[in-house]
Protein backbone atom coordinates (compact mmCIF):
# COMPACT_ATOMS: atom_id res chain seq x y z
CA UNK A 1 0.00 0.00 0.00
CA UNK A 2 1.14 3.39 -0.68
CA UNK A 3 2.76 5.57 2.74
CA UNK A 4 -0.18 7.32 4.73
CA UNK A 5 -3.00 4.88 3.03
CA UNK A 6 -5.03 3.16 5.18
CA UNK A 7 -5.75 -0.56 6.64
CA UNK A 8 -8.89 -2.06 4.22
CA UNK A 9 -11.76 -3.56 6.32
CA UNK A 10 -13.01 -7.02 4.99
CA UNK A 11 -15.98 -8.32 6.50
CA UNK A 12 -15.63 -12.54 6.23
CA UNK A 13 -18.39 -14.57 5.02
CA UNK A 14 -18.92 -17.15 7.11
CA UNK A 15 -17.26 -19.23 9.03
CA UNK A 16 -18.55 -22.68 11.26
CA UNK A 17 -17.64 -24.48 14.16
CA UNK A 18 -16.12 -27.19 12.77
CA UNK A 19 -12.49 -27.78 11.50
CA UNK A 20 -13.43 -27.22 7.36
CA UNK A 21 -11.43 -26.00 4.84
CA UNK A 22 -13.14 -22.81 4.87
CA UNK A 23 -11.65 -22.24 7.97
CA UNK A 24 -8.32 -23.86 8.08
CA UNK A 25 -7.66 -21.33 4.67
CA UNK A 26 -8.38 -17.98 7.12
CA UNK A 27 -6.11 -19.81 9.87
CA UNK A 28 -3.32 -19.95 7.79
CA UNK A 29 -3.58 -16.55 6.21
CA UNK A 30 -4.74 -14.00 9.17
CA UNK A 31 -1.23 -13.79 10.54
CA UNK A 32 0.02 -12.97 6.92
CA UNK A 33 -2.43 -10.24 5.67
CA UNK A 34 -0.18 -6.95 7.21
CA UNK A 35 -2.14 -4.21 5.21
CA UNK A 36 -5.94 -5.90 5.76
CA UNK A 37 -7.21 -6.40 8.75
CA UNK A 38 -11.07 -9.17 8.45
CA UNK A 39 -13.50 -9.38 10.95
CA UNK A 40 -15.70 -12.06 10.55
CA UNK A 41 -19.10 -13.58 10.58
CA UNK A 42 -20.09 -17.52 11.76
CA UNK A 43 -23.12 -19.43 11.42
CA UNK A 44 -23.11 -21.29 14.40
CA UNK A 45 -23.83 -19.96 17.75
CA UNK A 46 -20.95 -21.99 19.41
CA UNK A 47 -17.45 -20.88 19.34
CA UNK A 48 -15.14 -21.11 15.94
CA UNK A 49 -13.11 -24.23 15.46
CA UNK A 50 -10.00 -21.70 15.39
CA UNK A 51 -11.37 -18.65 17.71
CA UNK A 52 -8.67 -18.57 20.21
CA UNK A 53 -6.63 -18.05 16.88
CA UNK A 54 -8.30 -15.21 15.88
CA UNK A 55 -7.53 -12.26 17.82
CA UNK A 56 -8.29 -8.19 17.07
CA UNK A 57 -11.35 -9.38 14.84
CA UNK A 58 -14.59 -8.84 15.70
CA UNK A 59 -16.79 -11.69 15.10
CA UNK A 60 -20.28 -11.50 14.59
CA UNK A 61 -22.92 -14.43 14.81
CA UNK A 62 -25.39 -14.75 12.19
CA UNK A 63 -28.28 -17.67 12.02
CA UNK A 64 -28.37 -19.97 9.24
CA UNK A 65 -31.49 -19.06 6.85
CA UNK A 66 -33.50 -22.36 7.66
CA UNK A 67 -32.84 -21.52 11.31
CA UNK A 68 -34.55 -18.24 11.78
CA UNK A 69 -34.39 -16.00 8.37
CA UNK A 70 -35.97 -12.59 10.15
CA UNK A 71 -33.36 -12.81 12.97
CA UNK A 72 -30.79 -13.64 10.00
CA UNK A 73 -31.94 -10.68 7.52
CA UNK A 74 -31.68 -7.90 10.86
CA UNK A 75 -28.35 -9.12 11.45
CA UNK A 76 -26.76 -9.01 8.30
CA UNK A 77 -27.96 -5.00 7.71
CA UNK A 78 -26.83 -4.12 10.99
CA UNK A 79 -23.09 -5.81 10.47
CA UNK A 80 -23.04 -4.08 6.85
CA UNK A 81 -24.59 -0.82 7.71
CA UNK A 82 -22.22 -0.64 11.14
CA UNK A 83 -18.87 -0.77 10.74
CA UNK A 84 -17.53 0.99 7.44
CA UNK A 85 -16.29 -2.24 5.34
CA UNK A 86 -14.67 -1.96 2.11
CA UNK A 87 -15.65 -5.27 0.99
CA UNK A 88 -17.36 -8.28 1.83
CA UNK A 89 -15.50 -11.44 1.47
CA UNK A 90 -18.05 -14.26 0.49
CA UNK A 91 -16.43 -17.30 1.31
CA UNK A 92 -18.41 -20.64 0.85
CA UNK A 93 -18.88 -24.06 -1.68
CA UNK A 94 -21.84 -23.04 -2.95
CA UNK A 95 -24.26 -20.53 -3.69
CA UNK A 96 -27.35 -21.62 -1.85
CA UNK A 97 -27.44 -18.50 0.25
CA UNK A 98 -26.77 -15.25 -1.44
CA UNK A 99 -29.08 -13.08 0.51
CA UNK A 100 -25.62 -11.13 2.10
CA UNK A 101 -24.02 -10.55 -1.30
CA UNK A 102 -26.94 -8.61 -2.54
CA UNK A 103 -27.61 -6.21 0.42
CA UNK A 104 -23.86 -5.69 0.38
CA UNK A 105 -24.02 -4.62 -3.03
CA UNK A 106 -27.29 -2.26 -1.55
CA UNK A 107 -25.13 -0.40 0.71
CA UNK A 108 -22.57 -0.20 -1.51
CA UNK A 109 -19.97 -2.76 -0.11
CA UNK A 110 -17.76 -4.16 -2.53
CA UNK A 111 -18.14 -8.32 -2.98
CA UNK A 112 -15.32 -10.73 -3.64
CA UNK A 113 -16.49 -14.17 -4.02
CA UNK A 114 -14.12 -17.11 -2.56
CA UNK A 115 -15.28 -20.71 -4.21
CA UNK A 116 -13.92 -23.83 -1.83
CA UNK A 117 -15.46 -26.97 -3.33
CA UNK A 118 -16.63 -28.26 -6.67
CA UNK A 119 -20.09 -29.67 -5.56
CA UNK A 120 -22.57 -30.18 -2.92
CA UNK A 121 -24.12 -33.47 -2.79
CA UNK A 122 -27.10 -31.98 -1.45
CA UNK A 123 -29.73 -32.13 -3.81
CA UNK A 124 -31.63 -29.01 -2.71
CA UNK A 125 -28.48 -26.96 -2.22
CA UNK A 126 -27.84 -28.00 -5.48
CA UNK A 127 -30.73 -26.70 -7.66
CA UNK A 128 -30.62 -23.44 -5.29
CA UNK A 129 -27.14 -22.92 -6.33
CA UNK A 130 -27.52 -23.31 -9.77
CA UNK A 131 -30.76 -20.51 -9.94
CA UNK A 132 -28.63 -18.29 -8.58
CA UNK A 133 -25.15 -18.82 -10.03
CA UNK A 134 -27.38 -17.33 -13.06
CA UNK A 135 -28.23 -13.80 -11.26
CA UNK A 136 -25.84 -13.53 -8.95
CA UNK A 137 -22.55 -13.35 -11.46
CA UNK A 138 -22.70 -9.64 -11.47
CA UNK A 139 -22.85 -8.81 -8.43
CA UNK A 140 -18.81 -10.11 -7.97
CA UNK A 141 -16.62 -7.46 -8.10
CA UNK A 142 -13.72 -9.86 -7.43
CA UNK A 143 -14.20 -13.61 -7.89
CA UNK A 144 -11.35 -16.02 -6.25
CA UNK A 145 -11.30 -19.91 -6.51
CA UNK A 146 -9.24 -22.39 -4.87
CA UNK A 147 -9.14 -24.46 -7.85
CA UNK A 148 -9.96 -24.57 -11.23
CA UNK A 149 -13.06 -27.15 -10.72
CA UNK A 150 -13.95 -25.01 -7.86
CA UNK A 151 -14.34 -22.06 -10.40
CA UNK A 152 -16.20 -23.82 -13.10
CA UNK A 153 -18.44 -25.04 -10.44
CA UNK A 154 -19.28 -21.58 -8.66
CA UNK A 155 -19.35 -18.97 -11.53
CA UNK A 156 -21.35 -18.71 -14.46
CA UNK A 157 -18.24 -16.56 -16.26
CA UNK A 158 -15.49 -18.15 -14.53
CA UNK A 159 -12.38 -17.54 -16.85
CA UNK A 160 -11.07 -14.55 -15.06
CA UNK A 161 -11.59 -16.28 -11.74
CA UNK A 162 -7.79 -15.61 -9.43
CA UNK A 163 -6.49 -18.94 -8.14
CA UNK A 164 -5.91 -18.51 -4.59
CA UNK A 165 -4.66 -21.90 -3.05
CA UNK A 166 -4.90 -23.64 0.43
CA UNK A 167 -1.38 -22.32 1.27
CA UNK A 168 0.14 -23.23 4.94
CA UNK A 169 2.97 -22.60 6.95
CA UNK A 170 5.46 -25.72 5.40
CA UNK A 171 8.12 -25.92 8.41
CA UNK A 172 5.05 -26.87 10.84
CA UNK A 173 4.16 -29.80 9.02
CA UNK A 174 7.72 -31.42 8.29
CA UNK A 175 8.38 -35.21 9.03
CA UNK A 176 9.45 -35.20 12.55
CA UNK A 177 10.68 -38.41 14.02
CA UNK A 178 10.00 -37.37 17.92
CA UNK A 179 6.28 -36.83 17.30
CA UNK A 180 6.29 -39.42 14.91
CA UNK A 181 6.99 -41.46 18.08
CA UNK A 182 4.96 -39.56 20.75
CA UNK A 183 2.01 -40.34 18.71
CA UNK A 184 2.46 -44.10 18.18
CA UNK A 185 3.60 -44.42 21.79
CA UNK A 186 -0.20 -42.83 22.54
CA UNK A 187 -2.05 -45.30 20.75
CA UNK A 188 0.40 -48.40 20.96
CA UNK A 189 1.44 -48.57 17.08
CA UNK A 190 4.69 -50.78 17.18
CA UNK A 191 7.46 -48.18 14.63
CA UNK A 192 7.46 -51.22 12.05
CA UNK A 193 3.45 -51.02 12.27
CA UNK A 194 2.51 -49.51 8.50
CA UNK A 195 -0.10 -46.83 9.24
CA UNK A 196 -2.73 -45.40 6.50
CA UNK A 197 -3.87 -42.16 7.36
CA UNK A 198 -7.34 -39.72 6.33
CA UNK A 199 -8.31 -36.38 7.75
CA UNK A 200 -11.20 -35.09 7.36
CA UNK A 201 -15.07 -34.67 8.32
CA UNK A 202 -16.99 -37.84 8.31
CA UNK A 203 -19.74 -37.20 6.09
CA UNK A 204 -20.58 -38.74 2.26
CA UNK A 205 -18.38 -36.27 0.66
CA UNK A 206 -15.00 -37.89 1.93
CA UNK A 207 -16.22 -41.62 1.04
CA UNK A 208 -14.89 -43.27 4.38
CA UNK A 209 -16.72 -46.34 3.99
CA UNK A 210 -14.43 -47.31 1.14
CA UNK A 211 -11.02 -46.30 2.54
CA UNK A 212 -12.41 -48.75 5.54
CA UNK A 213 -12.43 -51.60 2.35
CA UNK A 214 -9.71 -50.65 1.10
CA UNK A 215 -7.85 -51.27 4.77
CA UNK A 216 -9.39 -54.68 4.87
CA UNK A 217 -8.14 -55.86 1.81
CA UNK A 218 -4.82 -54.82 2.56
CA UNK A 219 -5.13 -55.62 6.20
CA UNK A 220 -5.54 -59.23 4.95
CA UNK A 221 -1.95 -58.97 3.26
CA UNK A 222 -0.14 -56.95 6.03
CA UNK A 223 -1.70 -57.87 9.47
CA UNK A 224 0.74 -55.50 10.67
CA UNK A 225 -0.93 -52.34 10.07
CA UNK A 226 -3.63 -50.06 11.60
CA UNK A 227 -5.93 -47.16 9.98
CA UNK A 228 -5.97 -43.51 11.60
CA UNK A 229 -9.11 -41.50 10.67
CA UNK A 230 -8.47 -37.83 12.27
CA UNK A 231 -12.06 -35.92 11.97
CA UNK A 232 -15.38 -36.19 13.33
CA UNK A 233 -19.07 -35.57 11.85
CA UNK A 234 -22.67 -36.90 11.70
CA UNK A 235 -21.26 -40.63 10.33
CA UNK A 236 -18.69 -41.75 13.17
CA UNK A 237 -21.21 -43.69 14.90
CA UNK A 238 -22.12 -45.42 11.56
CA UNK A 239 -18.42 -45.97 10.76
CA UNK A 240 -17.63 -47.82 13.49
CA UNK A 241 -20.23 -50.22 13.58
CA UNK A 242 -19.07 -51.09 9.56
CA UNK A 243 -15.76 -51.27 11.29
CA UNK A 244 -17.17 -53.62 13.75
CA UNK A 245 -19.16 -55.24 10.80
CA UNK A 246 -15.43 -56.35 9.22
CA UNK A 247 -14.17 -57.29 12.55
CA UNK A 248 -10.95 -54.09 12.36
CA UNK A 249 -12.70 -52.45 15.34
CA UNK A 250 -8.84 -53.59 17.18
CA UNK A 251 -6.89 -51.72 13.72
CA UNK A 252 -8.74 -49.08 12.84
CA UNK A 253 -8.57 -45.84 15.28
CA UNK A 254 -11.62 -42.88 15.18
CA UNK A 255 -8.84 -40.62 16.77
CA UNK A 256 -11.66 -37.26 16.61
CA UNK A 257 -11.40 -33.54 15.80
CA UNK A 258 -7.49 -32.30 17.02
CA UNK A 259 -5.33 -29.25 16.92
CA UNK A 260 -2.47 -31.20 15.74
CA UNK A 261 -2.78 -32.82 12.81
CA UNK A 262 0.85 -32.13 11.69
CA UNK A 263 1.67 -34.61 14.61
CA UNK A 264 -0.50 -37.21 12.90
CA UNK A 265 0.88 -36.77 9.64
CA UNK A 266 4.45 -37.72 10.87
CA UNK A 267 2.91 -41.14 12.62
CA UNK A 268 1.89 -41.54 9.26
CA UNK A 269 3.04 -43.80 6.45
CA UNK A 270 0.83 -43.07 3.65
CA UNK A 271 -1.84 -40.62 3.20
CA UNK A 272 -5.64 -41.66 1.51
CA UNK A 273 -7.72 -39.64 0.00
CA UNK A 274 -10.94 -41.56 -1.35
CA UNK A 275 -13.02 -38.40 -1.29
CA UNK A 276 -16.16 -38.08 -3.79
CA UNK A 277 -14.87 -34.73 -4.77
CA UNK A 278 -12.75 -31.94 -3.92
CA UNK A 279 -12.32 -28.39 -4.40
CA UNK A 280 -8.32 -27.90 -3.65
CA UNK A 281 -8.13 -29.95 0.02
CA UNK A 282 -5.69 -28.37 2.52
CA UNK A 283 -5.05 -31.68 4.27
CA UNK A 284 -3.82 -32.92 1.07
CA UNK A 285 -0.94 -29.73 1.08
CA UNK A 286 -0.48 -31.18 4.37
CA UNK A 287 0.09 -34.79 3.56
CA UNK A 288 2.86 -33.94 1.17
CA UNK A 289 4.55 -31.61 3.16
CA UNK A 290 4.51 -34.46 5.33
CA UNK A 291 6.59 -35.88 2.89
CA UNK A 292 3.86 -38.55 2.48
CA UNK A 293 3.20 -40.07 -0.64
CA UNK A 294 -0.74 -39.86 -1.50
CA UNK A 295 -3.25 -42.05 -2.70
CA UNK A 296 -6.20 -40.24 -3.51
CA UNK A 297 -9.69 -40.49 -5.99
CA UNK A 298 -8.95 -39.63 -9.87
CA UNK A 299 -11.24 -36.81 -9.34
CA UNK A 300 -9.21 -34.53 -7.10
CA UNK A 301 -7.61 -31.76 -9.17
CA UNK A 302 -3.83 -32.29 -10.28
CA UNK A 303 -2.98 -28.73 -9.71
CA UNK A 304 -2.20 -29.96 -6.15
CA UNK A 305 0.47 -32.48 -6.68
CA UNK A 306 3.37 -30.28 -6.78
CA UNK A 307 5.83 -32.82 -4.83
CA UNK A 308 4.73 -36.00 -7.39
CA UNK A 309 4.16 -37.92 -4.51
CA UNK A 310 0.34 -38.20 -5.27
CA UNK A 311 -1.15 -41.07 -7.26
CA UNK A 312 -4.55 -40.49 -8.64
CA UNK A 313 -6.98 -43.90 -8.81
CA UNK A 314 -10.42 -44.15 -9.65
CA UNK A 315 -13.32 -44.97 -6.70
CA UNK A 316 -15.57 -48.06 -7.61
CA UNK A 317 -15.87 -51.34 -6.31
CA UNK A 318 -13.25 -53.29 -9.03
CA UNK A 319 -10.69 -50.67 -7.92
CA UNK A 320 -9.82 -51.44 -4.44
CA UNK A 321 -7.12 -53.72 -5.11
CA UNK A 322 -5.53 -51.04 -7.16
CA UNK A 323 -5.35 -48.92 -4.31
CA UNK A 324 -3.75 -51.94 -2.01
CA UNK A 325 -0.83 -52.15 -4.32
CA UNK A 326 -0.08 -48.48 -3.69
CA UNK A 327 0.16 -48.76 0.01
CA UNK A 328 3.98 -48.37 0.20
CA UNK A 329 5.59 -46.50 3.29
CA UNK A 330 6.88 -43.00 2.33
CA UNK A 331 10.39 -42.38 2.17
CA UNK A 332 13.11 -39.54 2.60
CA UNK A 333 10.02 -37.16 4.27
CA UNK A 334 11.93 -34.56 5.12
CA UNK A 335 13.35 -33.67 1.81
CA UNK A 336 10.14 -35.05 -0.20
CA UNK A 337 8.17 -32.17 2.21
CA UNK A 338 10.76 -29.65 1.18
CA UNK A 339 9.91 -29.55 -2.56
CA UNK A 340 6.69 -27.56 -1.18
CA UNK A 341 8.81 -24.14 -0.11
CA UNK A 342 8.70 -21.36 -2.50
CA UNK A 343 5.43 -22.90 -4.53
CA UNK A 344 2.09 -21.61 -4.36
CA UNK A 345 1.33 -23.23 -1.54
CA UNK A 346 3.86 -21.45 0.62
CA UNK A 347 2.32 -19.54 2.96
CA UNK A 348 5.32 -16.87 2.90
CA UNK A 349 4.97 -16.74 -0.90
CA UNK A 350 0.90 -16.76 -1.42
CA UNK A 351 -0.07 -13.91 0.90
CA UNK A 352 1.47 -11.34 -0.46
CA UNK A 353 -0.50 -12.71 -3.56
CA UNK A 354 -3.71 -12.69 -1.81
CA UNK A 355 -3.16 -9.09 -0.23
CA UNK A 356 -2.69 -7.77 -3.52
CA UNK A 357 -5.28 -9.23 -5.46
CA UNK A 358 -7.74 -8.26 -2.76
CA UNK A 359 -6.36 -4.29 -2.27
CA UNK A 360 -6.77 -4.68 -6.62
CA UNK A 361 -10.82 -5.31 -5.89
CA UNK A 362 -10.83 -2.87 -3.45
CA UNK A 363 -9.03 -0.20 -4.88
Amino acid sequence: MHKGEKTKNIIVYALTDRRGGIESFFINYLKDLKNIHLDFIKLTPKKLAYERNIINSKIYYVPRRRDNPKIRKRKIKEILQGKKYDALWFNSNDLASVDIIKEAKKVGIKCIGHAHNSKTDKLNRTIRHNFNKLIINKYFDGKFACSESAAKWFYLNYKNTTIIYNAIDIDNYLFDKEKRKKIRKKYNIPDEYTVLGDIGRLEKQKNMSYLIDIFKEYHNKNPKSYLMIVGSGALREKLEKYVRSKQLDQFILFVGEINNTNDYLSAFDIFIMPSLYEGLPVTLVEAQAAGLKCIVANNITREVNVTGNIKYLPINKDSINLWVKQVVKSRDRVNNGKRLIGSVFDISKSADYLEKKILEVIN
